[in-house]
């Protein structure tokens, strides 16, 4: 093994104690950061593959690099899973990612004769050179780089080992000195390999020489897992790994990714939107030429219409419109001859949400032109809805009639029902269809599709008050499925797409009392700050449909509320800032549901954040509406860095005085639409700014009122 400068083993002496040279935030900021964790997953799996990079690779908490998901009978349905250990075995201490921005995993384990073990897993980035004719999958190499320090008073001994399961043959190449694992992936090592073979419990395993540690000695190990190419020779020594680590924390830190549009001065909530940015850029895939934004890297990797939807709208946001559309582009092009959307099975709801991110697209984007030119695709949409109305007053049963015909609920609820949340989608999209033909003085379309909206609206308020029920509270609820078979169900269940209608759908006033009555129910199931059982799981959290409760808060204007849910949110995290969809509550055991990374969590935390601090509320902007009052620390500077709105690109920034007695901000013009602008200060009152001229207000910064 080559000998490492000095420099670089301090560089990983200092990883292995936890600090980092990356992203570190002065101490008195760290003390006001509330994201702590505190209700993390008991297992997760973090992202470590290129952007838009087909070969999804992952790490598990214990170090494991799991590769080919779906490959039946592997490890949590992996076909590859590369297991670091020792000798002895380790005890797992903690994981991180080196930062917010770079996915190098960094997994602390600790022998029991006292030897700290630190495992860095990484891709390299700009590999590719050596890459065998294979365009499909693309040559990868990941490295893992394995750091271990004898922190006790006495000699130590170390020998790592590296375990491998497969669905395929693994072999030891003598001559090479590597390990073949299928035909597609090949393991080389820093340092001669002591012995190589399968173990007793079908599991392959790699040891290499034992070595004696003095108290505060370090020994260094690194494998190199080649990915549809042929191993490369120079890609096998410590210097090597150690040079590579260091690229991919440059390539990450300077990749080009809208790591900035938001920048708010708690560094836990950063933290939280940098990684959602790039979790949703290592999920996204290439299909047919174009951006393909997807959910997760496993179980839910493909096209998903409602996931996809605040997917693109995350997208735009953070200021890739140009990658949204491409995305809604992709969308549209699986339109039916018969002009509807149905990419699951009787999954109505589907033709509102296109109807919704069509529109909401070219609103963010003010773009006119490109909404006249997938105008047609719209208007067969909303004929699809009409159609489905009157299917529904000739397919039992007689519940939904007017409505949508038995469908999907989803949500927590299986199989096809009479039932409201597809009602609710396609309230909310043939409602922004409308609004989307007076915008471009479609006036007879527009009228027509109003008379559509009030007699669809009229039966769902006849429908509903039919269906309202009670919960153990005493709060009145409407259930999600019609008729008995509603009030068998838990009152949370399915109720997703309420919230959706609430907001972004605005279908409801702010006084009606259906709104304010399933809010109440919703409110009394929270656990840990969440919703509970509303989705698959009835004993579980669906963590990001804390998202669409804060929103439907904030829309009520419960600004505080939906400020708590932002920091409740971010603690179902784990530690390495991604999101399982359900789990259950700390303290109720590990089942879980969904994939993970689960990149609608991503963008749902993108789309809180900038909400709390910009709505479009119709032809006005409210600013600061939700701002956590976290935020408000002297000197603290929060700015949106051309965040997308329907009134232009926002331009923001809040600063608080040293002193922290006063706060001011600063706006730049916005576009001729906007026809007012209101800031909402924490004592409760509005300040009033010239959209057109922009300018600054100052407002003290003291006690919110009671809500």
């Amino acid at each position: 093994m080559k000998r490492i400068l000095l420099p670089v083993l301090a560089l990983l002496a200092l990883l292995l104690a936890g600090g980092s040279t990356v992203g570190a935030q002065p101490a008195a900021t760290q003390s006001m950061a509330a994201v702590d964790f505190r209700y993390a997953p008991l297992w997760w799996q973090t992202a470590i593959c290129l952007p838009d990079d087909p070969d999804k690779t992952l790490v598990g908490k214990e170090g494991q690099l799991l590769f080919d998901y779906g490959r039946q009978h592997g490890f949590r349905d992996f076909g590859i899973c590369i297991q670091p250990d020792m000798a002895g075995g380790v005890a797992w201490q903690r994981q991180a990612t080196l930062s917010p921005r770079v996915p190098i995993v960094q997994t602390w384990k600790r022998s029991a004769g006292g030897v700290e073990v630190l495992e860095q897993t990484f891709v390299i980035p700009a590999y590719g050179a050596q890459q065998v004719n294979m365009p499909t999958p693309p040559a990868r190499v990941a490295v893992l780089l394995v750091l271990m320090k004898n922190a006790g008073p006495a000699e130590a001994t170390c020998q790592p080992v590296l375990r491998i399961q497969s669905v395929d043959p693994v072999a030891f190449d003598t001559v090479q000195g590597c390990v073949a694992i299928g035909t597609q992936t090949v393991v080389m090592v820093s340092e001669p390999v002591v012995t190589a073979g399968p173990t007793s419990n079908k599991v392959f395993t790699i040891e290499l020489a034992s070595r004696k540690l003095q108290p505060g000695q370090s020994h260094q190990a690194a494998f190199f897992i080649s990915r549809h190419v042929k191993p490369v020779a120079n890609l096998a020594g410590m210097d090597e790994a150690v040079k590579q680590r260091e690229a991919a924390r440059t390539w990450w830190e300077t990749a080009g990714l809208p790591f900035d549009t938001l920048r708010v001065p708690d560094p836990g909530i950063q933290g939280m939107l940098e990684s959602c940015v790039r979790n949703i850029w290592q999920a996204r895939e290439i299909k047919n030429g174009q951006p393909a934004f997807h959910v997760g890297p496993t179980c839910y990797r493909g096209l998903w219409v409602v996931d996809g939807a605040f997917l693109l709208e995350s997208a735009a946001l953070v200021g890739r419109a140009k990658d949204a559309r491409a995305g809604i582009e992709y969308l549209l092009s699986h339109q039916k001859p018969d002009g509807s959307f149905e990419i699951i099975g009787r999954y109505w709801k589907e033709n509102g949400i296109v109807l919704w991110t069509v529109t909401r697209h070219a609103l963010l984007t003010q773009d006119k032109a490109w909404l006249e030119a997938v105008w047609p695709k719209l208007e067969r949409t909303v004929a699809a809805i009409r159609h489905l109305r009157e299917r529904s007053r000739t397919d039992p049963p007689e519940l939904d009639d007017g409505l949508m015909p038995a469908g999907f609920p989803d949500g927590g609820i299986g199989g096809n029902h009479p039932e409201y949340s597809n009602v609710y989608w396609n309230l909310a999209g043939l409602k922004a269809a409308i609004g989307a033909a007076a915008w471009l003085d479609k006036k007879e379309q527009a009228a027509q599709w109003g008379k559509e909206y009030d007699d669809f609206m009229a039966t769902f308020r006849k429908t509903a008050e039919r269906d309202m029920a009670t919960d153990p509270h005493g709060n009145r609820y409407l259930p999600t499925i019609m008729g008995a078979a509603g009030k068998k169900e838990l009152p949370q269940r399915g109720q997703w797409a309420f919230l959706h209608a609430v907001y972004p759908g605005q279908i409801f006033a702010k006084d009606d009392a259906l709104v304010q009555d399933n809010l109440a129910m919703l409110r009394a199931t929270k656990q840990q700050g969440l919703v509970f059982g509303t989705g698959w799981d009835a004993e579980g959290l669906w963590t990001y449909a804390a998202s669409f409760y804060g929103h439907a808060a904030l829309w009520q204007g419960q600004g505080r509320e939906a400020a708590q849910v932002l920091y409740d949110y971010a603690n179902h995290a784990c530690p390495t800032r991604v999101w399982r969809e359900e789990q259950r509550p700390v303290g109720k055991g590990g089942h879980e549901v969904g994939d993970m990374p689960h990149n609608w969590a991503s963008a749902e935390f993108i789309r809180l954040a900038t909400h709390l601090l910009e709505l479009d509320r119709g032809d006005e902007l409210h600013l600061l509406e939700g701002l956590p009052s976290q935020w408000l620390g002297p000197g603290m500077v929060t700015k949106l860095n051309g965040v997308a709105t329907p009134f232009g690109p926002l331009f923001m920034t809040l600063e608080v005085a040293a002193d922290g007695k006063t706060a001011t901000l600063a706006l730049k013009p916005l576009g001729a639409n906007c026809r007012a602008v209101l800031v909402h200060a924490p004592d409760g009152s509005t300040k009033p700014m010239d959209p057109q001229q922009g300018g600054t207000v100052t407002f003290p910064v003291g006690p919110a009122k009671e809500e």
